[in-house]
């Protein structure tokens, strides 16, 4: 099997040049990683909210700042060569770093970060969710965004905002600088471009300016990036990035030790102790701002009832998941502020309490208990939290009927309100705390002078059916709060009203592990989100 399985199909996919030896090591320049890839649904870096598509597109596209995947520890100048904030806090102007080339050899200009940042609110999908966050709607742009000449691009926030979360949002996936003249080379019916840019499957479809292209692409089956040799920050080690499909953990872990493997993704609390004495194998782990949840649609009956949601909430057994299904793999977290970002707390209250579940049950007249469908991402330790809270639901007689499928099928049934109720995560994309208040916290249908009748599939809020009239307000408060410890107060403030009724049930901050063959070194995982990268990978043989 050690070849067979898996070595066949890097030959088959004539992505490889090279002959494999008997001992089924993989080329020195090439990166091969196994993965759960069938998440993957839309490459375009204004639509997707998928994180497994965030993360590659780190590598493939650049944004006006972000990190040195050789040194992730603070936000740097990438297509902006530096960046001046105005005495008032009004407008940013970013120096966009000259003779930078997009993929296609067409150079990085401040008309393609202006068409860039248009395109991102004028499409209108999830991830304009970022621009709102600014004040922009679709009339205000004009005012708001600026190229004077092609290397200065002048951004004018219609809100007041702090200047560190402008920066902070900015280095966010969303605000990838496509090459617009390309892109708009593939316009259909006033598409910016987007169908031809979210279904990538070659090279000549890559419109970023990363380390990184993408060559192939088959959906659920195969990725395989190639390098950009012309790449203006430095020339990464690996020629090439292979991504293969592979959804069971004990395969990643197989083929990993086999030497079919550098990288494999999905590693389990058992996996990673089997592997801790290995001389050929190591597990490393990187804290990740991804908070695990559930979360439970209020339009539908009985989660209406904040007390039902409530008592959800004590019908998980976060300590005994920590010291098993998530050993390694995530520290209990029950704010919506990940560690380590302004406004994180420690505070734990809830913890399994079948009693006062059954307490609050009864208070909302489900003495008897009730039934509802739990739709889980179909992959582990997710399932297996799904498995636990059923388990200990069923003592407070509450029936969890569980059914396991893919992200990327789950997330429309979610954006389109359909769901009972769910298990999946949530990351934010950038190191500030609004990336997840805004999420957890926040309809913009509750604040004052909203459309009832809107939608807004973007929010988890407004998915779940919540109108929080009293939290949205405070997470705009919050976004425009100058002062450090003040909003850390707000946010503060807002997790312990959210405890109390929301229909979130935040349970952990997830701990990535990969596991590793001994030689590679320089993968960059951090809890950032912006920070992920494979660019700085190196193989010591």
């Amino acid at each position: 099997m050690r070849n067979s399985l898996f070595s066949a199909t890097i030959l088959a996919a004539a992505a490889l040049a090279v002959v494999q030896p008997a001992y089924a090591a993989t080329p020195a320049d090439t990166l091969v990683i196994v993965r759960e890839i069938s998440s993957i649904a839309d490459w375009d870096p204004a639509v997707s909210q998928i994180l497994d598509v965030n993360e590659i597109n780190n590598d493939v596209y650049e944004r006006l700042v972000g990190f040195d995947p050789r040194n992730p520890k603070e936000l740097i100048g990438t297509l902006a060569e530096s960046w001046t904030v105005a005495e008032d806090g009004s407008s940013i102007t970013f120096k966009i770093r000259p003779d930078v080339k997009f993929h296609s050899g067409n150079p990085v200009t401040a008309q393609d970060v202006l068409f860039s940042f248009r395109r991102l609110m004028l499409l209108g999908r999830e991830p304009s969710a970022s621009m709102r966050a600014m004040g922009f709607t679709a009339d205000n742009l004009d005012a708001g965004l600026q190229a004077p000449d092609d290397l200065t691009f002048v951004l004018k926030p219609p809100l007041k905002l702090a200047p560190s979360f402008v920066i902070n949002l900015v280095s966010s996936s969303p605000f990838a600088i496509v090459d617009s003249e390309l892109v708009k080379s593939h316009e259909k019916d006033g598409d910016f471009g987007s169908a031809w840019l979210s279904s990538r499957s070659s090279a000549a479809d890559s419109a970023g300016s990363g380390p990184f292209k993408i060559s192939t692409y088959r959906a659920g089956d195969l990725l395989i990036l190639d390098r950009n040799d012309e790449y203006w920050q430095f020339t990464p080690s690996m020629r090439r990035v292979m991504f293969r499909h592979v959804p069971e953990a004990g395969t990643q872990r197989l083929l990993l030790e086999n030497g079919d493997a550098d990288v494999a993704f999905n590693i389990t609390a058992s996996d990673a102790e089997a592997m801790a004495n290995s001389k050929d194998v190591r597990v490393d782990f990187h804290p990740s701002r991804r908070l695990l949840y559930f979360g439970f649609n209020t339009a539908k009956e009985p989660f209406d009832d904040p007390r039902v949601t409530k008592a959800m909430k004590y019908l998980i057994d976060y300590e005994g998941l920590e010291k098993t299904i998530m050993k390694n793999l995530g520290t209990i977290q029950q704010g919506f502020i990940a560690q380590p970002f302004l406004g994180a707390t420690d505070e734990r209250p809830f913890k399994l309490d079948v009693e006062k579940a059954k307490a609050l049950l009864a208070e909302a007249g489900l003495s008897d208990g009730f039934s509802f469908t739990f739709t889980a991402y179909n992959r582990k330790p997710e399932m297996d939290l799904a498995t636990s809270f059923q388990a200990t639901a069923a003592q407070a007689g509450v029936k969890v009927n569980i059914v396991n499928m893919p992200v990327s099928q789950t997330i429309p049934l979610y954006r389109d309100r359909k769901l009972e109720a769910l298990q999946l995560s949530y990351s934010g994309g950038y190191g500030d705390p609004h990336a997840t208040a805004s999420k957890f916290a926040f309809n913009p249908g509750a604040l004052p002078g909203a459309d009832p009748a809107a939608q807004w599939p973007s929010e988890l809020s407004w998915r779940l059916g919540w109108a929080p009239k009293e939290l949205s307000e405070l997470t705009v408060q919050a976004s425009q709060e100058l002062d450090e410890a003040k909003r850390a107060e707000l946010y503060a403030e807002m997790q312990k009203k959210a405890w109390e009724i929301s229909p979130f049930a935040i349970l952990f901050q997830a701990t990535q592990a990969l596991g590793m063959r001994a030689d590679v070194q320089g993968y960059s995982y951090g809890a950032r989100g912006a920070d992920i990268s494979f660019a700085a990978v190196t193989k010591n043989r």
